[in-house]
C-alpha cells in the first residue's frame, strides 16, 4: 500500500513538472537615447559666480546667567544701537541679593570705621581690627558680585546693527551662553560664493593681483558694485563639498538685505589670471549624484553606456561649464539617464 502511494505521488509530481511552462530568457533590448557630441572648449575672459548676501559680522547674544526671560524688547529686523537693552531676565532674586549685599557692606564699613577709632584708643587689638577690615573686603566683593548679577539680567547690543533672529520667547528659561538673539552690522554687505578647489586656487587673492575688484549685481537692485576680498575657508564645507569665498562692500542707500541672491563677475585678465577654458554642456546631459556637488555624465563608447565623474564649475542659463571629466569629441548620452546602467547596450541617435 505504501509503494502505491509513493507511485501516485511521483506521477503527480511528473505531471506538474510537465505542465510548468518553460521560462523564456529574452535578451534585453538596447535603450534608445539621444546623444550630444562635445565640441571645442570655449575660452572666456570673465567668470560669473552665483552668490548670496549674508549678514555682516553675525553675532549671537546670550545671557551670562540662567533665569526666566521676563521681556523680549526686539523683533527680527529691528534696528538697535550700541548699548541698547534687547532682552531682560526676571531680576527679583538678583535685586534681593543686591539689597542684602548692600546692607552687609554698610554694616561692615561702619564696624571697620568704629574699629579704627577703638584701635587708636588701644581698646582693641591689631588682630581684631584686621578681622574687621577683612570682613569689609569680603562684603565689598559680595556687593560687586551682586551688582554684576543685576547687570547680567540685561542683554545689551554690542554695536549698532539689525536683529537677525529672535530665538527665545518671553517666560522661557535660558541657560548661560544659550543663544537668545543674533545681531549683524548693516553698514556692510557680505557676499558669499561657493567654489571648487580648482577655482579657489585660481582666484586666490593672496597670489593674484591685489588692486583688482570683482563686481557684483544683486536681485532687485540696478547696476553693479565693486566688491573686495574678505576671507575664504581653508576646509571643504561638509555638505556642499565646496570652499567659501567671502567678499564685502559698503551698504548702499537702497539697502541690500541678507538672503538676496547675487552674481559676482571676475575679469580674469584684469585679475592677472589666464582665461577660463571649459566645455559647455546642456543640463540634460548631466546626472546629479547622491551628494552635493557630485555630478557625472554617461559616455557612449563602443555602443555601451559608461559613467564618468565631472567637475561642474559654473551653471549658466545655457547649461553648465565643465572643466574636467570630458574631452572634445566625447559622445554623451542626453536622454533617459535614469534608465542607464554601467555597460548597458545603447542605440544612440546623435543630435
Amino acid at each position: 500500500m505504501l509503494s502505491n502511494k509513493f507511485a501516485v505521488a511521483m506521477l503527480s509530481a511528473s505531471v506538474l513538472v510537465a505542465c510548468t511552462p518553460e521560462v523564456e530568457h529574452r535578451p534585453t533590448k538596447p535603450v534608445m537615447v539621444d546623444t550630444f557630441t562635445v565640441e571645442q572648449a570655449s575660452q572666456s575672459q570673465f567668470r560669473n559666480f552665483n552668490a548670496q548676501v549674508m549678514p555682516a559680522e553675525l553675532t549671537p547674544l546670550a545671557f551670562r546667567m540662567d533665569g526666566e526671560l521676563s521681556s523680549m524688547l526686539v523683533k527680527e529686523g529691528d534696528r538697535v544701537s550700541k548699548g541698547q537693552v534687547v532682552a531682560l531676565l526676571d531680576d527679583a532674586k538678583s535685586k534681593q541679593q543686591l539689597v542684602d549685599a548692600q546692607v552687609k557692606y554698610e554694616l561692615a564699613f561702619k564696624q571697620a570705621k568704629r574699629g579704627e577709632e577703638l584701635r587708636s584708643n588701644k581698646m582693641i587689638s591689631r588682630a581684631e581690627l584686621d578681622e574687621l577690615n577683612a570682613n569689609l573686603q569680603l562684603a565689598n566683593a559680595n556687593l560687586g558680585a551682586a551688582k554684576a548679577s543685576m547687570r547680567y539680567t540685561r542683554l545689551i547690543a554690542p554695536f549698532d546693527g539689525v536683529i537677525s533672529s529672535v530665538d527665545k520667547k518671553k517666560h522661557e528659561n535660558v541657560t548661560p551662553g544659550e543663544q537668545v538673539v543674533t545681531i549683524y552690522q548693516n553698514e556692510q554687505v557680505y557676499v558669499k560664493i561657493e567654489v571648487s578647489d580648482s577655482v579657489l586656487a585660481m582666484l586666490n587673492p593672496e597670489v593674484n593681483a591685489q588692486g583688482y575688484q570683482p563686481t557684483a549685481t544683486f536681485a532687485g537692485h540696478e547696476g553693479s558694485y565693486p566688491v573686495s576680498y574678505l576671507e575664504h575657508t581653508s576646509e571643504l564645507h561638509p555638505q556642499s563639498q565646496t570652499y567659501e569665498i567671502w567678499l564685502n562692500m559698503p551698504q548702499i542707500e537702497h539697502q541690500i538685505l541678507p538672503g538676496t541672491s547675487a552674481r559676482v563677475s571676475v575679469d580674469l585678465i584684469k585679475a592677472g589670471l589666464s582665461t577660463f577654458e571649459a566645455y559647455q554642456l546642456p543640463m540634460t546631459a548631466i546626472d546629479a549624484g547622491s551628494e552635493a556637488q557630485q555630478f557625472h555624465v554617461w559616455k557612449l563608447e563602443s555602443g555601451e553606456a559608461h559613467k564618468y565623474p565631472i567637475s561642474v564649475d559654473q551653471i549658466t542659463g545655457n547649461g553648465a561649464l565643465v572643466a574636467s571629466g570630458i574631452s572634445k569629441g566625447d559622445v554623451l548620452i542626453n536622454s533617459n539617464l535614469r534608465k542607464l546602467r554601467e555597460g548597458m547596450e545603447i542605440k544612440g541617435v546623435e543630435l
